[in-house]
């Protein structure tokens, strides 16, 4: 079930609940084991009671590209609305409110919470929005959720000086290890195929030097830090990941 209410210049008014998508199948375990390991987890770490809260959205995603089936629609709505062929996420925060468990089914929609003013950035001139993923139980009950915080950009419209990529500035994020195989492995595990995740052509045309990381990637390497942290019995309630810069492929083709 799918609702989609208009209002200015097609999209929903603020706070507005929209892209209804009912309770679908089961939470199983398999697929929060091959997004955890793909982004660099340890499975001991994972609780069939407790699921990392990074996997609860893999659920309002579909397992193989689908253009049927778009996640977090209203973020596509405001980029086509706004204009931009290009949108990068800047900030992702999750509060959790019920861990999710095996056997749970998640239902979801998606609220637009705010649009900002045209501004100049490193990657162009652009325009900001903020978009909420709310995820639910069978019964409705709240479970988390996830604001992702976007930037809409015309690229090669920012300050030649800090443009993010060029001849001679390097790449965005480099980190060693941080190869475009595990950028792909992480995003198909985390179910997220925007071609900018997998497809080199379709990142320099984006503005970048290679594909780069998808936002749940990085979010689940916060996720395991804090983690980490916390043991033996530590959990992990509220998740901010803040992009200062893409996290860039440093090999291509490997």
């Amino acid at each position: 079930m799918v609702d989609r209410p208009a209002g200015r210049r097609g999209l929903p008014a603020l706070g507005m609940p929209v892209h209804r998508v009912a309770p679908g199948a089961p939470v199983t375990l398999d697929p929060v084991v091959r997004f955890w390991t793909a982004t660099g987890g340890d499975v001991g770490m994972i609780r069939v009671d407790r699921l990392p809260i990074t996997s609860t959205s893999l659920w309002t995603r579909p397992v193989r590209p689908d253009p049927d089936h778009v996640p977090l629609q209203l973020h596509f709505d405001v980029k086509e609305a706004l204009g931009f062929e290009h949108a990068v996420i800047a900030t992702h925060r999750t509060v959790l409110h019920r861990p999710s468990r095996v056997g749970d089914r998640v239902g979801h929609h998606q609220v637009l919470r705010a649009i900002g003013p045209e501004r100049m950035t490193a990657l162009g001139r652009g325009r900001s929005w903020e978009v909420d993923l709310v995820l639910t139980d069978a019964r409705g009950d709240l479970l988390q959720v996830e604001t992702f915080s976007a930037f809409g950009y015309r690229p090669g419209t920012g300050s030649r000086a800090s443009r993010p990529r060029g001849a001679g500035q390097g790449r965005q994020g480099d980190s060693p290890g941080v190869s475009g195989h595990r950028i792909r492995a992480a995003a198909a595990a985390s179910r997220v195929w925007a071609p900018v995740h997998h497809d080199v052509v379709a990142a320099r045309r984006a503005g970048f030097d290679g594909v780069i990381a998808c936002t749940q990637h990085l979010a689940a390497i916060a996720e395991q830090t804090r983690l980490r942290e916390a043991r033996p019995h530590g959990s992990v309630r509220v998740l901010e990941v803040r992009m200062g810069r893409p996290v860039v492929a440093c090999r291509e083709g490997s």
